[in-house]
């Protein structure tokens, strides 16, 4: 299993605007069966941030999630107007999960 985490550093004066955007597309997208999770660092480093996280089988379908997103016009729609409102460029990072989380 491996997950994609990408970190957004949105400008403090838009974090309302970023939370919303993100939190909107995450609902959108687990909606379409996409196995993703938004959080946002309360305290720390480098807050104000928030981590996109989704998870994949396998890496086929990382690469398939990735192209997919290249060629969806919405998408890329979305990563400009995101951009605007960000004060540095995001992260990104893709783990091999070793051990899950236990369900509850």
């Amino acid at each position: 299993m491996y997950m994609q985490r990408v970190t957004i550093y949105p400008d403090p004066e838009k974090v309302a605007d970023v939370r919303s955007m993100l939190s909107e597309r995450a609902k959108a997208r687990q909606a379409a069966g996409i196995r993703l999770a938004l959080s946002e660092m309360v305290a720390g480093g480098d807050a104000p941030q928030f981590t996109v996280s989704i998870v994949f089988d396998d890496l086929a379908a990382f690469e398939a999630n990735r192209k997919r997103d290249q060629a969806d016009g919405d998408f890329q729609k979305f990563v400009g107007k995101l951009s605007s409102s960000i004060r540095k460029p995001s992260d990104f990072d893709l783990l091999e999960v070793l051990v899950q989380m236990p369900a509850r």
